[in-house]
């Protein structure tokens, strides 16, 4: 099998599951990736493929963007984003850098099984659990200080974590800005998040709830 042999058996195996749950595709050049828009959130799956010498080497992720959230990012970065939560097949299975190995078709139809397991047993939970903006600021602001593997980017998790808390009115908004604002100057001096974040912040010190709740109701 070829490079582009093993894209297109790959897409189909993704499309016969996907499709009737309501998701859309959309390649890129190294896979595809299948998004399904609820009330609140782009909901999405997808896949990398890479070639090495005699086989292919392939893995699954799971991306959810809360709507509220990323229009307030756009306003604030010109039309920038980042995903609101991210994760995967190797935390699925706890296996740090998981890659399935495919070689033949029947690899292929292996695959397409345990994404299915993946999708049913994981990904489901997953954008349920995660579908809001309260359940982002609970999962990000509970406990401020300890690492959320679903955002292990500390910027873009301050970021969302300041959205998060202000759109829903989180009483500790102050304690919150404090906080982040002391990581911020004591991690990304000289670093170009130090500006976004800055930015973040003098932007929600400078818009109220009910400013913030316009700008994500207005159409994307």
């Amino acid at each position: 099998m070829n490079y582009s042999e093993v894209k297109k058996e790959l897409k189909k195996e993704f499309e016969n599951f996907l499709k009737p749950l309501g998701y859309k595709s959309k390649i890129d050049p190294q896979g595809c990736d299948f998004g399904k828009k609820t009330s609140n959130s782009l909901n999405r799956i997808g896949y990398g493929v890479a070639n090495y010498i005699d086989e292919f080497n392939t893995g699954s992720y799971l991306k959810i963007e809360i709507k509220a959230i990323q229009k307030i990012e756009k306003k604030i970065f010109e039309g920038e984003y980042y995903e609101t939560l991210s994760t995967g097949i190797s935390d699925y299975f706890n296996e740090l850098n998981y890659r399935y190995k495919i070689k033949t078709q029947e690899d292929i139809k292996e695959w397409g099984k345990i994404v299915r397991k993946f999708y049913e047993e994981y990904a489901v939970q997953f954008f349920e659990k995660y579908n809001s903006v309260d359940a982002i600021d609970k999962l990000l602001n509970e406990n401020p200080t300890e690492k959320v593997i679903y955002l292990d980017n500390l910027g873009w998790r301050i970021i969302t974590g300041l959205i998060s808390a202000k759109l829903n009115q989180n009483p500790k908004y102050d304690e919150l800005r404090a906080y982040y604002k002391s990581e911020v100057e004591s991690k990304f001096q000289g670093y170009f998040m130090y500006e976004k974040c800055m930015k973040t912040i003098n932007f929600l010190d400078n818009h109220s709830q009910e400013e913030l709740l316009k700008i994500a109701e207005t159409a994307a």
